[in-house]
């Protein structure tokens, strides 16, 4: 290989006396005294056996360093790398939620109620006990429909939440947060029915078949379903709400429950029957496979509700903000149902994505 000259200390430019702010270091000029063998026109030629075969930016050289990091530190656990498929490695941990206010910019966090939405929730609730206001369609979400009755009798107090608010529920999350952005699926409670097998003849049962897997081909067609993170189910059973997850990214069956636990006969008689009916669904829709037979089964001890009708408020909220691997979601408690009631009444009815304006009208009207 060629050996570029070195300048002699003598004869090199000195650079220091040159003005920092406002000009460049370095001339474009040509000094016909230097003794620098190549310009900006006349540039030094370089040997064939030195090769540039590329550069990488700053923002490449950190990316690069965090990905490295990230399977430094999964392969030193054993866990496999974060880019693998969401099939071949088990989840780093199952956190419940905290029970303190871990960080103080969740976004969850609203803040206290506002005497507006106070004076809203008032104006539902009383509405709703009258005709003709309690047959009124108020809420209307992509065909899913709510009346104002059904609206009122959920959230008002000591209210046992109607199985419609649920479908109305999910619509809503699906239009706030698409599936491609939140990775997360939530099905109506008609699903929920089909895995407990709520079906009065055989007649019900094909067709609570055929609506279930019309309702997994619908999802897949906003994100295909294998490629989501958790699936969320509101089932019903004995007038008992509970969230029934498919944490995919955890490799869960995940059972929230405000009132009974794991052990117990209630979810001893239902737990496989779910599974076992959620693992055929998905195999009936010729869905990839996820293995689910490896899946663990998982029963967070969630706080507890007290008496028999908040059971539908603390499955609302769990779908609004539970995730199995964040440490700093907050516990949703009995202390925090009823302002939850006022919250979710008027966020359903006012919502953007409600396109049922008269009911809105007639709410606002009414509280002032």
């Amino acid at each position: 290989m060629r050996t570029l000259k070195v300048l002699h200390k003598s004869t090199r430019r000195r650079y220091s006396t040159t003005a920092i702010l406002g000009k460049r270091l370095f001339s474009d000029e040509f000094d016909e005294n230097d003794e620098q063998e190549g310009t900006k026109h006349q540039p030094i030629s370089v040997s064939l056996d030195v090769q540039v075969l590329g550069e990488r930016s700053f923002n490449g050289s950190c990316s690069s360093m965090v990905n490295m990091a990230d399977n430094l530190y999964n392969t030193k656990l054993s866990l496999g790398t974060s880019s693998s498929g969401k099939e071949n490695f088990p989840p780093k941990r199952i956190t419940h939620p905290s029970k303190w206010l871990s960080s103080p910019y969740d976004h969850n966090e609203r803040g206290p109620l506002q005497p507006h939405e106070i004076e809203l929730h008032r104006g539902i609730v009383a509405l709703s006990k009258v005709e003709p206001h309690r047959s009124k369609v108020v809420v209307l979400i992509d065909k899913t429909s709510l009346f104002l009755g059904q609206l009122g009798d959920s959230f008002g107090v000591s209210g046992h939440v109607e199985a419609y608010v649920f479908n109305v529920f999910c619509r809503m999350l699906f239009r706030e947060n698409h599936p491609r952005r939140s990775k997360t699926h939530y099905f109506f409670t008609t699903l929920g029915d089909y895995f407990l097998e709520n079906w009065k003849s055989e007649e019900g049962r094909r067709e609570m078949k055929r609506k279930t897997l019309r309702s997994f081909n619908g999802a897949g067609k906003a994100l295909p379903l294998h490629e989501s993170d958790r699936i969320f189910f509101p089932p019903v059973h004995d007038e008992h709400w509970f969230l029934f997850v498919v944490d995919i990214i955890a490799r869960k069956f995940v059972f929230l429950d405000s009132y009974y636990e794991g052990n117990t006969p209630f979810h001893i008689g239902i737990r496989d029957l779910m599974i076992n009916n959620f693992i055929k669904t998905w195999e009936d829709s010729n869905l990839r496979g996820m293995s689910f037979r490896k899946f663990g089964v998982e029963y967070p001890n969630m706080p507890k509700q007290i008496g028999s009708d908040a059971c539908g408020i603390f499955a609302l909220n769990w779908m609004q903000t539970w995730a199995s691997r964040n440490p700093m979601q907050r516990q949703f408690t009995m202390n925090d149902v009823a302002n939850a009631r006022v919250r979710f009444a008027v966020d359903i009815l006012f919502s953007i994505h409600n396109t049922e304006d008269q009911g809105k009208i007639l709410v606002k009207n009414f509280a002032w």
